[in-house]
């Protein structure tokens, strides 16, 4: 059933009036009334829009009234226009009919065929779009209907008795066929990896797809929703299993990949040979029969389906979704995907669309949708990394060895067509073996080449040089895929392969030396199990590639050869040992994997708090072939907070008079960590509350403090400010900004000497995006240096080569001055939240002074922007600006 762009091929789109007014929680600043203004036109021109928009400006709902208030119109002009044409193409066919011009009989006959043509495809969709409409308005009934209802006690169903189940139910399964290979058929296209329903609905409408980089702020995307003036729309929030499932049994996987295999397992039926009586005679015949794999008992349709009319009708972020699915013993993963179908928002993860395997497997259609991606400050990188893939030689040679006693177990069991592919995927990874200085089947070799080296390939010469040029690479994924291989392997070396070692073999003892050694033993552990002992060489890496499937990633590499020659280079590392070298697959054109989206959808919008340089999106990602130009649109605007409520000073001296330099060559030396404790015990003296200071990286935030604290300074920090740390594992970070604002709230009520925290961050670490240090939370942020890549890297020289030879000479220094300033942007955003906030931002380094990097700060920074070569003057500037606030407070 055709819809969105499609309906151009039987009516003319009459253009919608951008609204002079939208529907707002309230009367809106002049800047979000032209946000709004400027999406609507946008989605509604079919255009490319790049929208940047401070963060605390009201990003997220002028985004959500803007777009939401266009849909509506939309799907009423859909309709309106449908009748509209079915009413003049009617009364063209009555026209046709009175014709008595029998000189154009045939053309008049020709004409009215086409016209009954129209006419009956207008009606069909007319009736999808009435019915697609009823069955929205009877599942609103059903749900009002049971929230009347005398509400009964939900007894849950024991999550420990129905695990124990799929336990015991693990016993039935056929120990040997389940391990043999899928039937690989190649010229089928079906491609089952995952499971979609074939079962098409003939009307889904125009959807609105907003991505964002974290689930948590997928979920304050619906929050702001839920306050908006469209809080009645139907919103369906997608997210991975691992987001999803309630089965403690798959949960327990935790790997994305495992878990995926088992709850694919879980969901489809089996088929089992069976002996069956067929003559008279008595001769037996084996049918085919299909017998449930161990069925997830959170997969019953019926409950899914309840489930999935709950979240269509209310509008639900994941947790609650999950929490729902909990409650009645439903999953939350098939459910949130049976009711996208009635969606019209659909919320999810940068991940899923942009990596089409995974879009396509969640059943996300491009035609005609919108797409508004938020926080796509990073969005090139992030596409770049999600394509990119990195193997070392472990994954290598353990792959190689599954494969091998793999196909030994069952090599006549095999049909001609899948022994055929795989001995070509052995084949292939022997070489790749061979391209890391190792010799296939013999583990833990020494590399042919001494020392670390490492070589850039293009994706032809690489091919060529590992001597695969001639196997078909597409096919290979395909049979990997549709064979299921890695399932099978995994399986099997699970039950049978628990003894493959990676590491380095012992040599054998004789009698005598193994009695002396056990004598030893036995005298230096007290009796004790050495299993420490026996443990403590395995390297962390070696466990984790043991516990799950090495050759999941090396098919990730494998299919990385399948791009085109220009857009990747391969980059070998050999080391010394086979098993430390390594091939990473850099992408170095991600436009090209995002040029599908570009092309079929209606509108992309991509937003955040500040978009600079504007030219990446431009010319990388919408425009990289020159056929965009004129679908693009770029709308920025100021911030709600007035200009006197932000003090950004560059500061270029010290307060000894010792010039900032934090390059990588000056910023250990002596005189600058003298200068950055001494900057540090004059800032905490004089600013209230919260300091968030960001350092370039996290090994030199952890240098500073070393030695500051080898220097008694921390020890005088803190008696004016509590010092906090960002730490370096993710699930420390909410402690750490919990205790943070808990100090800086005690402390602003005791009244004690100590008037707030300290917090020590790290640009482009776990603190510097994402996260609001609104208020007294950060009414000062430092910035310590210029946070530039290493230039030598390979991969970022690969980068800047690739953009200087395709977009001109000097667009690799600006790609490399780029990656510093976006870092820098975040952090800075990081302070003033909302229209009565107030802050400083100090930029440490006198770099800062160079119109390249000063121009490309934040726009709506640079009118209050002040440069101070001298401490002292800067000190003072700070000093006037929390005074007048202090009084201002009272």
């Amino acid at each position: 059933m055709p819809d969105g762009d499609n309906l151009k091929c039987l009516i003319t789109e009459e253009k919608l009036e951008t609204p002079s007014t939208f529907p707002f929680p309230f009367t809106p600043y002049g800047i979000q009334h032209d946000f709004m203004t400027e999406i609507y036109s946008a989605i509604e021109g079919r255009k490319l829009g790049i929208f940047e928009s401070p963060t605390g400006t009201g990003k997220t709902l002028s985004i959500i009234c803007g777009a939401v208030r266009w849909l509506l119109d939309h799907e009423n002009r859909e309709w309106n226009q449908l009748k509209l044409a079915l009413e003049s193409l009617t009364m063209k066919n009555g026209e046709t009919n009175d014709d008595d011009d029998d000189d154009d009989w045939i053309a008049g006959q020709a004409k009215l065929v086409e016209q009954q043509r129209k006419v009956y495809e207008i009606n069909k969709m007319l009736k999808s779009l009435e019915e697609f409409n009823n069955n929205i308005e009877k599942i609103k009934k059903e749900q009002e209907f049971k929230k009347n209802k005398v509400k009964s006690l939900v007894i849950k169903t024991l999550n420990q008795k129905n695990d124990v189940e799929i336990e015991k139910n693990k016993d039935l399964f056929d120990e040997e066929s389940e391990f043999v290979l899928e039937e690989y058929d190649q010229s089928s296209s079906v491609d089952d990896f995952e499971e979609i329903s074939e079962e098409k609905v003939q009307y889904e409408g125009v959807k609105i797809y907003f991505c964002s980089r974290t689930h948590s702020q997928l979920s304050q995307f619906v929050a702001e929703l839920k306050k908006s003036p469209y809080s009645t729309s139907r919103i369906i929030p997608l997210a991975s299993r691992q987001n999803y499932c309630i089965n403690r049994t798959v949960k327990k996987l935790k790997n994305i990949t495992l878990m995926n295999e088992r709850c694919l397992e879980m969901g489809k039926p089996k088929p089992t040979q069976k002996p069956t009586k067929v003559s008279s005679v008595g001769s037996v015949v084996k049918k085919k029969k299909t017998e449930p794999i161990c069925k997830c008992p959170y997969n019953d349709k019926d409950k899914i389906q309840s489930l999935a009319e709950e979240v269509t009708i209310e509008l639900r972020d994941m947790e609650e979704l999950v929490n729902r699915g909990d409650q009645i013993s439903a999953c939350p993963y098939y459910a949130s995907r049976e009711s996208v179908k009635y969606a019209q928002i659909v919320t999810l993860p940068y991940n899923t669309l942009l990596h089409k395997s995974t879009r396509e497997a969640s059943g996300i259609r491009l035609e005609g949708n919108i797409f508004i991606i938020d926080e796509a400050h990073n969005l090139l990188d992030t596409i770049g990394h999600i394509h990119s893939s990195q193997i070392n030689g472990q994954q290598l040679t353990h792959s190689y060895s599954q494969l091998i006693q793999y196909k030994n177990k069952f090599e006549l069991r095999f049909s001609a067509s899948n022994l055929l592919h795989l001995n070509q995927l052995i084949y292939v990874i022997g070489k790749l073996i061979n391209m890391l200085g190792g010799t296939p089947g013999v583990s833990h070799a020494e590399a042919s080449r001494k020392g670390v080296d490492s070589k850039v390939y293009t994706l032809e010469s690489f091919v060529h040089q590992a001597e695969i040029d001639h196997l078909n690479m597409f096919m290979l994924v395909d049979f990997f895929k549709r064979s299921k291989i890695g399932q099978k392997i995994r399986g099997y070396s699970e039950k049978y392969m628990p003894s493959v070692s990676l590491q380095p073999s012992k040599p054998k003892l004789s009698n005598l030396q193994t009695f002396l050694k056990q004598i030893e033993t036995k005298k230096n552990s007290k009796g004790k199990e050495l299993k420490e002992d026996e443990n403590k060489h395995i390297d962390p890496q070696v466990a984790d590639i043991i516990s799950n499937n090495p050759l999941t990633p090396v098919m990730a590499f494998i299919e990385s050869l399948t791009n085109y020659c220009e857009d990747g280079r391969i980059i070998s590392t050999t080391q010394a040992f086979v098993s430390k070298g390594v091939l990473k697959f850099l992408l170095l054109n991600p436009a090209v994997h995002f040029k599908e989206i570009v092309d079929k959808a209606r509108s992309v919008i991509v937003s955040g708090g500040t978009m600079e340089p504007i030219s990446e999106f431009k010319d990388q990602l919408f425009n990289f072939n020159g056929d965009n130009s004129d679908r693009i649109m770029h709308f920025s605007c100021g911030h709600v907070v007035p200009p006197d409520h932000i003090l950004p000073l560059i500061v270029c001296s010290g307060p000894t008079g010792k010039q900032f330099d934090f390059s990588y060559q000056e910023r250990t030396s002596i005189k600058m960590l003298n200068e950055i404790g001494s900057l540090l015990e004059n800032i905490c003296r004089t600013v209230p509350a919260g300091i968030v200071c960001f350092f370039p990286s996290y090994d030199y935030e952890q240098f500073v403090y070393q030695y500051l604290e080898k220097n008694k300074v921390i020890n005088r920090l803190s008696e004016r400010k509590k010092l906090f740390r960002e730490p370096k594992s993710t699930n420390q970070v909410d402690e750490v900004l919990k205790n943070y604002s808990q100090a800086i709230t005690t402390t602003s009520v005791l009244n004690s000497k100590v008037t707030g925290a300290l917090l020590f961050s790290v640009i482009g670490g776990k603190l510097s995006e994402g996260l609001n240090f609104s208020d007294d939370l950060g009414r000062c942020v430092i910035v310590i240096g210029l946070p530039y890549p290493n230039i030598k890297s390979l991969e970022l020289q690969q980068k800047m080569n690739y953009l200087n030879s395709h977009m001109g000479l000097g667009t690799g220094q600006q790609h490399y001055e780029n990656l510093c300033m976006k870092a820098v942007n975040q952090s800075i955003g990081r302070s003033v939240r909302h229209q009565q906030d107030y802050a400083a931002v100090l930029l440490l380094d006198h770099r800062y002074q160079r119109d390249s990097v000063r121009n490309a700060l934040p726009k709506w920074l640079q009118p209050s922007l002040q440069e101070h070569s001298k401490f002292g003057s800067a000190f003072a500037q700070l000093n006037k600006f929390f005074a007048g606030k202090k009084k201002l407070q009272k």
